[in-house]
């Protein structure tokens, strides 16, 4: 008879566990966090990323998106340190940020707490000073004189647009974004301008970059051409939900906007694919206002934010966002956050961050819309959870007629109180109610029955929530499973989880508990 030794066994679970952990959430499961280096840390590095991964996670984010991180050419530059997307080497890591040991480090430590990383690809202009402007001059698109141009229809000049006739550059940025997954751990890119590159570029590319690793990845167009999942990528970007959103708290257009155009965008949506949603960016706080100017104050940013949450989709936080930060993030220059303010603020989203990981009706359930002019009203629901959500997206008072069905005592997922819903209810200036029929459970209670016990543990294995268990949560489940349990106790419809899994569970909450020290 063959013999296993418990360190084989050892072996074989954690490698199991590094399986689990190498594994990309699907993108309704992303809870994306962008990182604008510039502005993050004192030092604007990679260094002050890692340093703060524990904050980025306790927050929900699950995947860093991390803005370029390449040299920036010095030729027709602008801003004070010049724009990041213009990339003057694809092939290192900028001294501004840091070294490539210290990109390797932070993904490491990423994915050691079950976190990834984005770099954000510039695939559809370089720097002036990039060395193929010299080399292979005709790798970009000329005029008719001969002379190399910057990208046809925008401003930037401080940039050259690459020519994608040319297979040779193909070739070469194929190879470029390959070696940043196969050698450095890279989850994935948020492709930058990825509407200005032709679609059979994408659709070369992206199966290329794929194959140069074992490891899924994730792939974000900055784009609503509806050929960019045909090509490969898993998530585009939500343009048009962003424009409602601010109209219906700006311009006071109605708040059934909302419902309409989340219909419209996701009807070209193919199954497993979804699309990324934000009430900011380093666009928007750069160049436009940051969430309290842009939406009225901080009550009503937040609201507009659990209304893009509701609708479900794929989540963004950009760096600061959560802190209520209220002055505009440039990215032409340092301009370090303080992270000691906004600690209310900062709770509240972690608050909604954790409903929205927990309830896989708010990502992936159906929804019914009910909204009026003022109020945004939507039940979200799956076999086995629902969430009625409600948001005022006005600075006054307003009320609704809720359906006959819907009355009656509901729980806020983000205070524990209860709720009673008349046939008329009414919501204070930007109050925001995320409500389910039972109490939101104790740490652990998965199915929400107000119990920690074996059927818990059946709905972690089955994915009702996205987070990890705790070390007491493991041992609330095998004490349920232990001889000493009556078995009047035990429902006989539940079975055993192995041996084998409850060891994986044992290791990683044994990792977790030890991080947490």
């Amino acid at each position: 008879m063959l013999r296993y030794s418990r360190s084989w066994l050892l072996g074989l679970v954690l490698s199991l566990c590094a399986s689990i952990a190498q594994a990309v959430p699907a993108p309704e499961d992303v809870v994306m966090y962008e990182v604008n280096l510039r502005a993050f840390s004192q030092a604007g590095d990679l260094a002050g990323v890692t340093a703060r991964l524990d904050n980025i996670q306790s927050l929900g984010a699950n995947t860093l998106w991390l803005m370029p991180i390449h040299p920036v050419g010095q030729v027709n530059s602008v801003g004070g340190l010049g724009s990041p997307y213009s990339i003057m080497d694809y092939g290192v890591v900028s001294s501004e940020y840091g070294s490539l040991s210290d990109l390797t480090t932070l993904v490491t430590e990423a994915h050691s707490r079950g976190m990834f990383v984005l770099m954000d690809w510039v695939g559809n202009h370089t720097a002036w000073d990039h060395p193929w402007i010299t080399t292979h001059p005709d790798w970009y698109s000329q005029n008719g004189q001969g002379e190399i141009i910057h990208p046809p229809g925008t401003n930037w000049q401080d940039v050259a647009d690459l020519n994608y006739d040319s297979a040779a550059m193909r070739s070469a940025m194929i190879s470029e974004m390959q070696y940043w997954v196969a050698d450095v751990g890279i989850d994935g890119f948020r492709v930058d301008a990825a509407d200005f590159v032709p679609y059979d570029f994408w659709e070369q590319a992206i199966p290329a970059v794929r194959g140069a690793t074992e490891r899924p990845l994730l792939m974000l167009a900055e784009g609503a051409r509806d050929d960019h999942y045909a090509a490969g990528f898993d998530l585009t970007w939500g343009f048009s939900f962003f424009t409602a959103v601010e109209r219906v708290f700006n311009s006071s257009r109605p708040a059934t906007d909302l419902v309409f155009r989340h219909n419209q965008e996701f009807s070209s949506i193919p199954a497993g694919k979804s699309i990324l949603r934000y009430t900011t960016n380093h666009d928007e706080s750069a160049w436009n206002a940051t969430p309290p100017d842009l939406f009225g104050g901080l009550d009503a940013s937040l609201a507009a934010y659990a209304a893009v949450v509701a609708y479900g989709a794929t989540p963004l936080v950009y760096n600061g966002q959560e802190i209520g930060w209220s002055e505009n993030v440039p990215i032409f220059s340092k301009s370090p956050l303080d992270w000691n303010t906004g600690q209310v603020t900062e709770a509240w989203y972690s608050q909604l961050l954790a409903v929205h990981n927990n309830h896989p009706a708010l990502r992936a359930g159906s929804i019914d819309d009910r909204s009026n002019n003022n109020i945004a009203m939507l039940m979200r629901k799956t076999a086995e959870d629902q969430v009625l959500v409600l948001v005022n997206t006005r600075d006054f008072t307003s009320s609704i007629q809720i359906p006959t069905e819907w009355q009656g005592e509901w729980f806020d997922l983000l205070t524990d109180n209860a709720e009673q819903l008349t046939a008329l209810f009414s919501l204070d200036p930007y109050e925001v109610l995320y409500l389910s029929p039972t109490p939101s459970g104790q740490p652990g209670d998965f199915d929400l029955d107000g119990d920690v016990d074996g059927a818990d543990f059946l709905a972690w294995q089955r994915g009702v929530s996205t987070n990890p268990p705790s070390a007491s949560d493991l041992v609330d489940w095998q004490d349920f499973y232990s001889s000493s349990t009556p078995l009047s106790a035990r429902s006989s419809a539940i079975p055993e989880p192995s041996a084998l899994l409850l060891g994986v569970l044992a290791i990683l909450t044994g990792l977790a508990a030890r991080r947490r020290l």
